[in-house]
């Protein structure tokens, strides 16, 4: 041994050693430093790295084959070469060496994973398979690199219309972003819950949001000028990429969006070509005032949506109005504003009062004319599929109803759609209803929709154990009449009857019946029977099915089915009970004709088998 040491020590290769690692620190440091100055690639520390590593052996190679003379490297000689002893200075080097080896495997072991995005040890929520089980907090891979999450902008002045702006540039840059298919962008709904000066650090958003990047900014105003700073940061390290201040006037100010996409666009080094281009620049509206009016009605949207007062679509209804008048080509606009006209439909149809049909053809007629503005400004497969859904709902000819929803389903965008969840429950591939729910999970991972879309489809899978912790994460958004609706469901699939049972107060009737009913306790249904029957027609054709009172329930169906949107109101039962069939199709010669060369399913595929529908022994 102490000859090999004395023969590395004479050929230099011990100092070449140490030469090398003193250098390839020095190098990594000075990369680490001015990567973000330079503009440099976020791999660039990695890839000097692996260079260095692969250098490594060619430097002690040439350094025990060559020696270093005034007259250039010459092949070293070895003979007639002495053996010297092994020095106490020899193995004071090597020591040094192996010291600075561990320190250099420490600082990279510190250091956020290369090429990753994701720091050790870290977890998220995986969105399993229903055959692998629950979800849970495991370690996984991290998140895409090409992943990003565009936090609402700040609004830092006194307007209120400033910050309807801000949301308004914050949603352009979010869709120009998303229009790029190599490029996750978390979308709105779950970007738009870190709002406010009261938001977690940059890192602990990225992992919520399960994205490696997050873009954040602020906007300020000052007449007709305006200043917008945006910066992109890394959430593995918290490291600025980029970060520009842009000052327009007001007529210039929707260039920035399309700048600012851009810029993001290069820092992560994805290649835009024309047509990249040309769907950044059609994303979104050119129009202030078409800003403004449409981030108000969103906001009385999604509040009547949230609250389930459907009233304050109403107020709503104007300022997209507004929006579409500014911008003709507003595609969501279009959509979201002809969603006040189904619901007020629905609630004509459902209405004991005689319907005013002229009132009614006028409604439609607007609701038709809102929707063919939609298909006409739509400008992907994904919102032309939307738009269909929305249209074939409310229509007596239900034969493409297959095509519309595989088309919806299978798009890679990133949208959702209440109407569309409503037809998608007869849809008989459960597996392709599984993906989508996924996929919207994955890039709107807070949005309580798409959560609940999910649990349903495991629901109607059989899929129990999974759709208990989907239950879990909706309590933990809030929902919590959804979170224990789900559970209920989830603990009588897995005939987990005392846990049901002890999640339910007493004065829990609706929910104490559809347990009895599991169980086939007729007495304790009959004494509840009158109180929630006697509701409102939804609530009575379910209690009825589910209590094995076929004729009550088909008669009911039949009187939905009679009226002019009875298909709408029978679909929202199916839902609701979750038994499969709850009526014969014999009763509902109108919904039946819609259904009849569909492909859609009947039964439904959602049946958690209530004895007392078809004689059954009780559980």
């Amino acid at each position: 041994m102490g000859s090999f040491i004395n023969e590395l020590r004479r050929r230099g290769v011990i100092r070449a050693i140490a030469g090398y690692l003193v250098a390839a620190w020095l190098i990594l440091q000075v990369v680490a430093a001015v990567e973000n100055a330079a503009g440099l690639p976020v791999w660039s520390d990695g890839l000097a790295l692996i260079v260095l590593i692969v250098g490594f052996p060619i430097v002690v190679f040439m350094a025990w084959s060559f020696d270093l003379t005034p007259e250039g490297l010459k092949p070293t000689v070895v003979e007639g070469a002495v053996a010297e002893p092994t020095k106490a200075l020899d193995y004071a080097m090597f020591a040094a060496i192996a010291l600075f080896c561990g320190l250099i495997a420490w600082q990279l072991a510190s250091r956020p994973a290369l090429f990753t995005g994701q720091r050790p040890g870290d977890t998220v929520a995986l969105v399993t398979p229903a055959a692998a089980g629950p979800p849970a907090e495991v370690a996984v891979a991290p998140p895409p690199e090409l992943s990003v999450a565009v936090l609402p902008f700040s609004a830092f002045s006194s307007n209120e219309d400033d910050g309807y702006f801000a949301d308004g540039l914050t949603e352009e840059i979010l869709n120009s972003l998303a229009s790029l298919p190599d490029l996750l962008v978390t979308s709105r709904t779950s970007a738009f819950q870190f709002k406010g000066p009261d938001v977690p650090p940059i890192p602990e958003i990225a992992r919520s949001l399960n994205v490696a990047h997050v873009l954040e900014g602020s906007v300020r105003r000052s007449g007709d000028q305006i200043r917008v700073t945006a910066q992109l940061i890394r959430a593995s390290d918290d490291r600025h990429l980029w970060s520009q201040t842009y000052d327009r006037s007001l007529d210039d100010v929707f260039a920035i969006q399309e700048e600012i996409a851009e810029a993001v666009a290069s820092v992560l080094e994805i290649v835009l070509d024309e047509d990249a281009r040309r769907r950044m620049r059609n994303s979104g509206t050119r129009s202030f005032e078409a800003f403004i009016a449409y981030q108000r009605a969103l906001e009385l949207w999604n509040e009547a949506h949230t609250s389930g007062d459907f009233t304050l679509l109403e107020e709503a209804d104007p300022l997209f109005a507004a929006a579409t008048e500014q911008a003709p080509d507003f595609f969501q606009a279009y959509l979201l504003r002809s969603d006040r006209h189904s619901h007020r439909l629905v609630e004509m149809s459902e209405s004991n009062e005689p319907i005013d049909q002229a009132a009614w053809d006028a409604l439609e007629a607007e609701r038709v004319a809102l929707l063919d503005e939609a298909m006409r400004t739509a400008d992907r497969l994904a919102q032309r599929s939307i738009v269909a859904s929305n249209r074939l709902l409310f229509q007596d000819d239900w034969s493409n109803a297959s095509i519309v929803i595989l088309d919806s389903l299978t798009s890679e965008d990133c949208l959702n759609d209440n109407w569309l969840q409503t037809l998608v429950v007869l849809y008989p591939n459960l597996d392709a209803r599984l993906v989508y729910a996924n996929r919207l999970l994955t890039c709107d991972p807070l949005n309580p929709e798409a959560q609940l879309a999910r649990a349903d489809t495991l629901i109607a899978r059989g899929d129990y154990e999974a759709a208990l912790a989907d239950a879990d994460r909706l309590f933990e958004m809030d929902q919590i009449l959804e979170s224990e609706t789900i559970r209920l469901e989830a603990l009588m699939g897995l005939e987990r009857y005392e846990d049901a049972r002890a999640m339910l107060d007493e004065s829990w009737h609706w929910e104490n019946y559809r347990l009895d009913a599991r169980l086939g306790n007729a007495e304790a249904l009959a004494a509840l029977y009158d109180e929630l029957a006697s509701e409102d027609d939804w609530s009575a054709l379910i209690v009825s099915a589910i209590a094995g009172r076929r004729e009550e329930a088909n008669a009911i169906a039949a009187r939905m089915d009679a009226r002019p949107l009875g298909a709408v109101s029978l679909m929202d039962a199916i839902i609701g009970c979750g038994c499969g069939a709850p009526f014969d199709l014999e009763a509902t010669p109108n919904f039946a004709a819609r259904l009849e060369g569909s492909s859609l399913s009947w039964p439904p595929p959602a049946d958690l088998g209530f004895p007392l529908m078809d004689g059954a022994e009780t559980p």
